[in-house]
């Protein structure tokens, strides 16, 4: 099962490259041409050119002027959902917009048949619940914020962690797949992913993002840098660098009195920190395991070590719904703090 997985993630991937070539001008008629106020309710209607409306990337046909009303007065209720995404494999996946389906009312597009089908027969695997609005005590803010304090005092003494330059990191996961990172603060990142039949770079600089697949550069869509963006948000590094930023939120967690729930915009976390040491012993927050199925990730940090100055997890062992997830547990094979960097790596192949 895993080994399918893996095939079809690689599918999608090509997919998402290839759906982002597509010039961000460009509007697609999805749906078949159906009316979506319709189809949310299980009908299939054909639309009219006469009644359109454009959002985002997609022009949505009406059957009539007062269907495109009802569109107009509620859109984000009727258009497709998560911006277009695959509704199984998530962010940064693109779908097909003639590859859809209808779930309470709301219409879903997909990567693949196969990510169609297996939403049909259990959707509520693959959608997140959205995260209830917290609202923390001044005190419980004031903890929370002093574990962070504490967290990145941990990691580096003074102010070595707010006057890092560059951050490289070669990573090899317990899956055998082996991930490289560079990032030249505060904008610039490459990261690498070899595996046994392709690699995989993304690349972003202040100017420019692609992707690179075969020594042949793809643009990156606005969703591909988000999706990274958010991942590289469960680095420690970047996570706790993050804490001086005016959207950077931070409260005692109401479940764990060692452990603090961090928000930024789009991005949710758990720190469970050691109140004697500072130390980050674990994460958890709601992702995306095996198959694209949503539950709970634990990473716990261990064989911690110093580096020019940073006390950094060399090992990270992850869990998913409790089960080993070795997606996400690797051991660090280098790290590099303020390290030189080749200004190369981040050029498009020509």
């Amino acid at each position: 099962m895993f080994k399918s997985f893996c095939s079809l993630l690689i599918l999608v991937i090509f997919i998402s490259i290839a759906a982002a070539q597509s010039p961000a001008s460009e509007t697609l008629i999805p749906l078949e041409g159906l009316d979506p106020v319709m189809l949310s309710q299980g009908k299939e209607v054909q639309g009219d050119m006469k009644y359109k409306v454009t959002r985002g990337r997609f022009q949505y046909l009406f059957a009539n002027e007062e269907n495109k009303a009802t569109f107009e007065k509620d859109p984000s209720k009727y258009e497709i959902q998560m911006d277009g995404h695959c509704a199984r494999m998530g962010a940064p996946t693109g779908g097909d917009p003639d590859l859809y389906a209808v779930h309470n009312g709301r219409i879903y597009i997909f990567g693949s048949e196969e990510c169609q089908t297996r939403f049909k027969a259990t959707p509520e695997k693959y959608l997140e619940v959205p995260v209830a609005p917290r609202s923390p005590s001044a005190e419980m803010v004031k903890r929370g914020q002093a574990l962070i304090a504490k967290a990145a005092e941990a990691l580096g003494s003074g102010s070595k962690l707010d006057q890092l330059r560059s951050y490289q990191r070669t990573n090899l996961r317990e899956d055998k797949i082996k991930n490289s990172l560079v990032l030249s603060f505060p904008d610039t990142l490459r990261q690498e992913t070899v595996r046994p039949n392709f690699t995989l770079t993304s690349i972003i600089t202040p100017s420019d993002s692609f992707t690179v697949v075969n020594n042949a550069a793809r643009p990156m869509s606005e969703a591909g840098r988000t999706a990274i963006y958010k991942e590289l948000n469960h680095d420690l590094i970047v996570l706790l660098r993050a804490r001086t930023r005016p959207d950077f939120k931070a409260s005692l967690s109401t479940e764990d009195k060692s452990a603090v729930d961090v928000e930024l915009p789009g991005f949710t976390t758990t720190l469970s920190i050691d109140p004697g040491t500072g130390r980050v012993v674990s994460q958890k927050y709601t992702g995306r395991g095996p198959g694209g199925v949503v539950g709970q990730i634990v990473i716990n940090y261990s064989d911690w070590r110093t580096v020019e100055g940073l006390s950094l997890p060399f090992k990270t062992t992850a869990t998913f719904d409790g089960e080993p997830f070795p997606a996400l547990s690797a051991t660090s094979e280098a790290m590099t703090i303020n390290g030189q960097i080749d200004p190369s790596a981040f050029k498009k192949p020509q």
